[in-house]
Formats: C-alpha cells, sequence, structure tokens
C-alpha cells in the first residue's frame, strides 16, 4: 500500500503513536510526549525543539482523523472548544514538570485534506486568541515529512527500509540512535590553554 493508504486507514491513536510521536522524534523533538486523555486540554501530543538562542519552544499537535470540512460529519466548528482549550489553558510543562507553560505553537494535523474554508476558520479562530505561531498540516505534508526522512536516513543506516506503520515507530528509533551517537562523536576544538588571544587574553 501507498503511504496515503497507509495513514488514511489508521485511526486518531494509530497515527498519533505509529507515526507522528515517532516522526517527531526522529526529526530532533525534546519531550515528545502522548498528551492524549482526559488531562489532554485540547493537546494530543506534546513536543518542544530549541530555537537559535537555545530557549524551548512549548508545541503541540491538534489531530483529527478524515477530511476536515466547514459542513459534515468533520465540521470544523465543532471543534472550537478544544483548539481554543489548547491554545490558552496552562499545563505543567514536561521539561521539568513543575513550571507552568502556555503553547507557543499550535499544529493542526490532519489525516486527510483540509479544504480552504476550515482553513480560513482555523486562522481566524487563532487569531482572534493571540496565537500568531500556528501551522496547518494535511496528509500530504507528512507523506512528504515521511519520504524526506527515509530518503535521507537509509543511506545513512545503510538500509532500504519501505514504509509501513507498523514498522515506522522502529526505524524513527534507528534514526534517533544514529543522531545521538553522532553527537556524542563530535570532538571539542582542539585550542592549546596557552594560546593567546587579542591583548594577550587567554582564549578558553
Amino acid at each position: 500500500m501507498t503511504i496515503r493508504t497507509q495513514l488514511t486507514h489508521l485511526s486518531e491513536n494509530g497515527i498519533r503513536t505509529k507515526v507522528f510521536i515517532p516522526l517527531l522524534k526522529a526529526l530532533g523533538a525534546f519531550a515528545t510526549e502522548d498528551f492524549q486523555g482526559p488531562f489532554e486540554k485540547g493537546k494530543d501530543v506534546y513536543f518542544a525543539y530549541k530555537d537559535l538562542f537555545g530557549e524551548h519552544k512549548h508545541c503541540c499537535f491538534f489531530i483529527k482523523i478524515g477530511d476536515i470540512k466547514k459542513s459534515g460529519k468533520n465540521d470544523i466548528r465543532k471543534m472550537k472548544e478544544p483548539i481554543e482549550e489548547a491554545v490558552v489553558r496552562e499545563f505543567t510543562s514536561p521539561l521539568d514538570n513543575k513550571s507552568s507553560v502556555h503553547i507557543e505553537e499550535f499544529y493542526f494535523v490532519c489525516s486527510g485534506k483540509i479544504n480552504q474554508d476550515a482553513r480560513d476558520y482555523i486562522c481566524e479562530l487563532l487569531r482572534k486568541k493571540q496565537m500568531p505561531n500556528f501551522r496547518i498540516y494535511d496528509v500530504d505534508r507528512f507523506i512528504n515529512l515521511i519520504e524526506e526522512l527515509i530518503d535521507e536516513y537509509n543511506p545513512l543506516l545503510q538500509r532500504e527500509y519501505l514504509f509501513l506503520t507498523s514498522t515506522f515507530g522502529n526505524y524513527c528509533e534507528k534514526v534517533v540512535e544514529y543522531l545521538e551517537k553522532s553527537k556524542s562523536n563530535l570532538r571539542p576544538p582542539n585550542i592549546s590553554p596557552n594560546r593567546r588571544g587579542r591583548d594577550g587574553e587567554s582564549i578558553l
């Protein structure tokens, strides 16, 4: 089956645990955590990353299955309250398990397509809630991310992996292991402690 067919056949729980969480970890996200449950506060998956200044950005995935429109079963207007809750309510940071934080980047993601009316509704809703940092990703975006990940790491891992939802988590674990090993092999520059800089200052 194609990647698209496999993704569209997954349940919300399946795509969250078998695809999204492993993918985030392989892309380098910190503290990726499944928030699904009675205390999720609109956030299905939490993750963080470091910006250019080394500060962690608190992010979340809001996940829906199927095509999202402004009508029918998956009417975007039915999702208004949990979306608002995700961006407004404080929660305890998984990074230190004590700080009260808010979501700084919000990702509306789904396993189908999102039509323009639904996209416009999400944009207007989040801007009213003063959430300027958000992304709307449909199945095409995740197909691209998965293909790019596999194309990049198959040569590095010396594998000929083909995407399967049942094995993708394990493949992403191998990517994470490779990245951690690569970091551990980095060596600091060989600078002599006696080397002097401008005006006789030691270079540390």
